[in-house]
């Protein structure tokens, strides 16, 4: 038995030694290693595939091309992140592969990764000068602050060079470095070399202000304050800091005057606005005496508190002041300003008394006793006293008959009459409203309620009547309603006429929009635009400036913004398009290109797509829905702060993500776009649960759900008609920006001819 075993062994070796080639497959092989780092390269380059195919269809395709490619994209990113933190690096790097490679260090960096960037950067990359701030940067985190400076070198040795030839990346690192490790001076002449005329404004002003701070830490609050103090121009944080170290050397007067100047400036964003208004604020309830500012700086903060949301601080800081007022129209101010922030703070019965004891005792101008019978009237009608705000409305019309505060009271008191009296009723009204409005538009938005009142009195001709007289050239309210009486009377042939004449008016306002959509006019997102473009059929790009991502990945995110920035605008297209593209990553999505408006796909970005897509598929939204609500609502900016508090693209409170997360949510993390977008869209998918059309949805996301079902219920169908009754003018604009925007989008992406 053991001897025939042997001669089958011994046939079976036979076989396989003589067996043809097709034998030798890897099922019979032992199957080779792959070489270290294959894997993040092959994970690296599906990533880039997927990436390009998503830019393909961001510039050429439709929304649902844009969708799955969005899902491409996250799982190609999600396999390489996950290469990237498990797989070996290599020993050794080919030559042809050295620029991919130093790809993947750049994004270890980005990611946190410091010491497996290094080690690529020390070892086979064999340290690049390029990316030598970057192999610093590792250095000094991984091991010691010194071991950093070491390899860049710095400080620089003065018999060799000075250091001022070194690029922004450099000094940036070698000054976070030294203040690591405790080298002041060292730092110091970093952020030194970084304030020469010849580096970005950028770079200046992160310099100034980083030894400012520098400065005041070592003791020396003077020397830093007159370093900002010489700044030709300064930012907002430079600003704040040059106040604060004003008021550490004693002189808190001073520092609340630079401050109220600041919060005056409405060229500022609503955040700088604030930290300045409430800083001032702040030493004006302590250390600064209210009575120390002068008149005109203590009315322009309180007027600033005001516009920043914070009108009962305001007038605690009002009340608080004790110096008489310089002269009978500084009083008058005064007086008028305490009405005015009373009905700011909703502290209604208080503003009425307010404003009627201003109208019965003060002998005043008849426009200014005009803005005090409306400010009375709009407090009766926040306390709900139609009868007595209605007085007051027509005291306020009849006090200027040639300005703008009766326009406005004749137009509010229609609109009052609107809400609580019948059709009819409320067009007699808004017809005598008409004879005391004289200037466009608000002469047709009067004609056109006036149409809508008799409208919904029953009496088609009468509307037809008051709709007769054109409105403003490029308004597409008057003939959209023609189109729309015209319609309801039976003359379907008059109706096409004037709804095309409104489409092609103003075709992406909201009376438009639906002009369009109540004819059945072809759909063209150019229309009103005609040498725009909404698809690019070859669009060329070539990668933005390296020291862009270098400053991006070593920190210096302002400066590698700035140096997107300036490229997208400047230079040629191709290199622009890379620097377009790179941006909006970076979550930049308005970058001011002189040829924006006629790059439709510019105009109106995916942004944020991946939150988008996966927050609208989680609540069955349209994404075209969820962008229109952000264009409006922050511009396409996560940090975006509203006067009354509210954050992030999709501008929330923080009670309200709370209860929508059901978890106490942090305030600052609603600037985190994936978090916001995703809360944002789940309370417009509650919204859209009970109100059904996306007008009333939007129309609850800006004035809140009561209001909405107070309009429902006094006008229960859902149309046109329901959105020009909408009594809040913000209200009824954004809901017609919201839904011109959802279907522009729409168009752009989904409709829109090839050019």
């Amino acid at each position: 038995m053991i001897r025939g075993r042997g001669v089958w062994v011994g046939m079976a070796i036979a076989v396989l030694l003589c067996a043809p080639p097709f034998l030798s497959s890897p099922a019979l092989a032992a199957k080779r290693p792959a070489r270290p780092g294959h894997e993040i390269l092959a994970a690296k380059s599906a990533r880039d595939s997927a990436r390009a195919a998503w830019t393909r269809e961001r510039w050429s395709g439709t929304l649902s091309g844009l969708r799955a490619a969005q899902a491409r994209l996250d799982a190609a990113s999600d396999r390489y992140r996950i290469a990237l933190r498990d797989a070996p690096l290599p020993a050794t790097i080919p030559s042809r592969e050295r620029e991919a490679w130093s790809e993947v260090a750049l994004e270890l960096a980005e990611s946190g990764a410091w010491q497996k960037s290094l080690g690529l950067l020390r070892g086979p990359l064999g340290s690049p000068p390029l990316l030598r701030p970057i192999e610093a940067l590792a250095a000094g985190t991984t091991r010691t602050p010194k071991a950093g400076l070491d390899m860049l070198p710095w400080p620089p040795d003065r018999a060799l060079r000075s250091g001022r030839g070194s690029d922004e990346a450099t000094l940036f690192v070698a000054a976070q470095l030294s203040d690591s490790a405790a080298l002041a001076r060292s730092a110091r002449t970093a952020r030194w070399f970084l304030l020469d005329e010849s580096r970005p404004a950028t770079a200046r002003a992160w310099a100034r202000i980083s030894l400012a701070r520098s400065l005041a830490r070592g003791g020396e609050p003077l020397l830093a304050r007159e370093l900002l103090a010489r700044a030709r121009s300064r930012t907002s944080p430079e600003n704040l800091l040059l106040a604060d170290l004003t008021a550490s050397t004693g002189d808190t007067v001073a520092a609340a005057h630079q401050l109220s100047g600041i919060a005056a400036r409405t060229d500022l964003p609503t955040a700088d606005r604030y930290a300045a208004a409430m800083r001032a604020a702040g030493w004006a309830q302590g250390t600064v005496t209210p009575d120390s500012m002068s008149e005109r700086e203590w009315m322009g903060l309180l007027r600033s508190l005001n516009d920043v949301g914070e009108p009962s601080l305001a007038l605690r800081l009002l009340d608080a002041r004790r110096k008489a007022a310089p002269d009978a129209a500084a009083s008058a101010e005064r007086e008028d300003l305490r009405a005015m922030l009373l009905y700011r703070a909703r502290r209604y019965e208080n503003a009425a008394a307010e404003y009627r004891r201003l109208l019965t005792r003060a002998k005043r101008p008849q426009p200014s006793r005009a803005d005090l019978a409306l400010g009375l009237a709009r407090s009766l009608r926040s306390l709900r006293q139609f009868a007595l705000s209605d007085s007051a409305f027509v005291l306020a019309s009849a006090l200027d008959t040639s300005g703008t505060t009766g326009e406005t009271a004749a137009w509010e008191r229609s609109r009052e009459w609107e809400d609580q009296k019948s059709p009819r009723e409320a067009a007699l009204v808004l017809r005598w409203a008409r004879g005391r409005v004289r200037t466009e538009p608000l002469r047709s938005t009067v004609r056109l309620h006036e149409a809508i009142a008799w409208i919904r009195a029953d009496s088609l001709a009468r509307a037809d009547s008051a709709l007769a007289a054109s409105g403003p050239e490029g308004d597409a309210r008057i003939p959209f309603w023609r189109g729309w009486v015209a319609s309801a009377l039976g003359d379907s042939a008059r109706a096409r006429a004037s709804y095309r004449r409104a489409w092609e008016a103003d075709p992406w306002s909201y009376e438009g929009v639906r002009a369009r959509e109540l004819s059945s006019l072809p759909v063209d997102a150019t229309q009103g635009v005609p040498l725009a473009r909404t698809r690019h059929a070859v669009r060329h790009a070539q990668a933005p400036p390296p020291q862009a991502r270098i400053l991006n990945a070593v920190g210096f995110h302002d400066l590698a913004l700035e140096t997107l920035r300036a490229s997208a605008m400047g230079d040629a297209e191709p290199r622009a398009n890379g620097c377009i593209d790179q941006l909006e990553d970076e979550g930049i999505f308005r970058v001011g290109r002189a040829d924006q408006t006629l790059d439709l796909r510019l105009r109106f970005p995916p942004a944020f797509a991946g939150a988008v897509f996966r927050a609208s598929g989680e609540e069955s939204l349209s994404a075209a829905f969820l962008w229109s609500i952000m264009r409006l609502e922050s511009g396409y900016n996560p940090a975006a702060r509203s006067r009354a508090g509210a954050l992030g693209l999709l501008q929330l409170m923080s009670p309200t993500a709370s209860r929508l997360a059901g978890r106490r949510v942090p305030v600052d993390s609603l600037t985190d776009p994936v978090l916001n977008v995703k809360l944002g869209a789940r309370y417009l998918r509650r919204l859209a649960r009970e109100f059904g059309d996306l007008r009333p949805v939007a129309a609850a996301y800006n004035s809140g759900e009561d209001a909405v079902r107070r309009w429902i219920a006094a006008h229960p169908r859902i149309d046109d008609l329901w959105v020009e009754l909408i009594p809040y003018r913000e209200t009824r604009d954004y809901v017609k920006q919201t839904y011109a925007a959802m279907r522009r989008y729409e168009a752009v992406y989904e409709s829109a001819p090839s050019r």
